[in-house]
């Protein structure tokens, strides 16, 4: 085959030493942006404070109780209590209380 031959079936077949031709794209690219998954976080309250009350003349532990937002019971059981006697100048130790919950 002539030179002029070949490079005649060179441009008929097409030409190998280029690279092939990407096609055009029919429709258009869509952006995407990748996002990062969204949590939450849940931070736990501070521990409650221990709070002490100094018994008055006329407290009772139902008026310190109700005065603090806590049951007789519990302020019974968090100072070792096993009656309902107070003296005057006495501490209490106040339970810690739930917001939320219906005391």
């Amino acid at each position: 085959m002539t030179a002029a031959a070949c490079a005649a079936a060179v441009l008929a077949a097409g030409c190998t030493s280029e690279p092939d031709a990407e096609p055009i794209p029919t429709t258009l690219p869509v952006l995407t942006t990748l996002r990062p998954q969204l949590t939450t976080t849940t931070i736990a309250p501070p521990p409650p404070q221990r709070r002490i009350y100094v018994v008055q003349p006329g407290d009772t532990l139902s008026k310190i109780a109700n005065g603090f937002g806590v049951s007789v019971q519990a302020l019974m059981e968090e100072n070792g209590k096993e009656d309902t006697l107070l003296r005057i100048g006495e501490q209490l130790v106040i339970p810690p209380t739930v917001v939320g919950a219906g005391n």
